[in-house]
């Protein structure tokens, strides 16, 4: 029986240099396609940490969208959002953060599994981590078209986890690694731990602040990441 830690780890400044530009670009595409609104935009709100369902839905809002009426088209918005991904992927760069192979590599030797808990499209997400050379590391990971808050990730990650590895894992054996103050809030509305990576949007300071389990600069101090899913 498997008994250390399983890490979840978010995607966009935490595994990879956040910003992707085809991603975003996707977004705009689908206010404007699905729900008639050229002039909205993904421009207009903070998305740090945010899933991509809540964050369609938080910038129609700004447009006078009820929630029903969101919600009615999303299906429609996403598989628009990941097509345009897919069609437009190699448009952009998708680069590992530092010290982000180093870390799953040793990881993947002492035999974790390893999932991703994500706010992306499913299709984008998987893409992405492929293109950055990084996809052999992961063996299951909830994304954010399947749910319409972050914490719910939680419950789906563990599932697959057990399908995937045909086993028995607890939910307090998860720990998601992230960047931004939504990932550490998301691990404590699930009731599990969190470690953060200030090398983004937010540094480890200001992730401590907020209730970060471990809080560090970059993943390049593997060996502190390892120890605290280890011990």
């Amino acid at each position: 029986m498997y008994t250390e830690k399983i890490p979840l780890f978010d995607i966009d400044w935490t595994l990879l240099e956040g910003g992707n530009k085809t991603h975003r670009q996707g977004f705009d595409v689908a206010f404007k396609e699905v729900y008639g609104l050229p002039d909205a935009s993904i421009d207009e709100i903070k998305t740090d940490g945010m899933i991509d369902k809540q964050i369609i839905i938080e910038v129609l809002k700004l447009h006078h969208l009820e929630e029903a009426e969101i919600k009615a088209k999303i299906d429609a918005a996403v598989a628009m959002i990941e097509r345009h991904y897919l069609e437009h992927a190699t448009a952009g760069e998708c680069i590992p953060m530092p010290g982000v192979v180093e870390l799953l590599t040793q990881l993947q030797e002492r035999g974790v599994p390893m999932g991703l808990l994500t706010g992306n499209i499913e299709g984008i997400g998987w893409k992405k981590v492929e293109r950055a050379g990084l996809r052999q590391f992961f063996s299951f990971g909830a994304f954010g078209n399947l749910a319409y808050r972050r914490p719910d990730l939680i419950g789906i990650a563990l599932e697959r986890a057990n399908m995937t590895h045909q086993a028995e894992f607890q939910r307090n054996q998860l720990v998601i690694i992230g960047d931004a103050p939504l990932d550490v809030a998301c691990a404590k509305a699930g009731g599990i731990e969190v470690v953060a990576i200030g090398a983004g949007n937010f540094t480890a300071d200001e992730l401590r602040a907020v209730g970060a389990d471990l809080a560090l600069p970059s993943m390049t101090d593997a060996a502190a990441i390892i120890n605290f899913l280890a011990r």
